[in-house]
């Protein structure tokens, strides 16, 4: 399997190797294989156009809801989407985690997403990259195109934008997965309110307060307490405010389920303390989850 950092390196190399060199540079030998097949050029122009669109295009979960029949796992809305209107972005559905944390065994992991950005390096037309073809396709005929360079990228190339991981490791996230799709806007269970002063010490910008906890929220959901403006600000209120969801789906689990059982007991540890500290087991509790949610939300 061709890592990304190798085959990124592979593209990088074949652009500069079909760059012209600057005026009065010192012309030194060296060493350098053959030029690539018809086949393989392709497949390093279809990579190269995948790295460099990633770099420039954001990508937001969204409820599933919201997602054409054509396109129901991932989904480039341009500069449509309302939370983040002046970026190009692709939506992604919190039901397909294996988006951002593509499994080794399934290698058509990420081709709906490869698919998308194709379709947006058609679309934005980036300096530098080479054309596909894709330009000027009718928009059916041209996502069927990009599907299709995308599938070669994917499964033939081998080539992947994210950590992959293997089937074991896919199951282990199966929470973080959870804490994902909660943390999705409009995806409901979880109501967060602007109250920065009900936020106890330790807690820099957001804290689960429970189920039911505010008669502002609908029946049976969550409610995290939370200061809006730290939580954009800096690292510690983003890792609060993913801290809060954690400990929010935590409580959602089922009543024997182990994630449940450890929530339980580190509640009921802080309430047994002793120290004026009432939420440093369940800070610790969340601790190891809060990076791998985080690391879920690509760029």
């Amino acid at each position: 399997m061709v890592s990304r950092r190798a085959f990124v390196g592979s593209a990088l190399a074949f652009v500069a190797a079909a760059t012209p060199p600057r005026a009065g540079a010192l012309d030194t030998p060296s060493i350098v294989p053959g030029p690539p097949s018809d086949d393989g050029r392709k497949t390093l122009e279809i990579v190269a156009v995948i790295v460099a669109t990633q770099s420039i295009v954001r990508t937001a979960w969204r409820p599933p809801q919201l997602f054409p029949a054509n396109a129901p796992v991932a989904y480039y809305v341009g500069r449509r989407d309302n939370l983040l209107p002046n970026d190009p972005v692709i939506w992604l559905n919190p039901d397909h985690p294996e988006l951002v944390s593509p499994r080794r065994s399934v290698l058509t992991d990420e081709i709906p997403l490869f698919t998308e950005l194709l379709l947006a390096a058609a679309d934005l037309r980036i300096k530098g990259t080479p054309s596909l073809g894709l330009e000027g396709l009718e928009p059916e005929p041209q996502r069927l195109a990009a599907a299709a360079l995308a599938g070669r990228a994917a499964v033939i190339a081998k080539f992947s934008t994210f950590e992959q991981v293997d089937d074991l490791e896919f199951a282990r996230r199966a929470f973080a997965f959870a804490v994902l799709r909660l943390m999705t806007p409009h995806i409901g269970g979880v109501a967060p309110f602007s109250e920065p002063l009900k936020l106890p010490p330790g807690e820099a910008a957001a804290v689960y307060a429970g189920i039911d906890a505010d008669a502002r929220a609908p029946r049976g959901w969550g409610v995290i307490y939370a200061d809006f403006d730290r939580m954009a600000r800096d690292r510690a209120g983003y890792e609060s405010w993913v801290r809060a969801f954690v400990l929010a789906t935590a409580d959602r689990q089922p009543r024997d389920s182990e994630v449940k059982r450890a929530y339980e007991a580190a509640r009921a540890a802080d309430r047994a303390a002793q120290n004026g500290d009432h939420w440093a087991a369940r800070r610790a509790f969340a601790q190891p989850y809060v990076g791998q949610v985080a690391a879920l939300f690509g760029r």
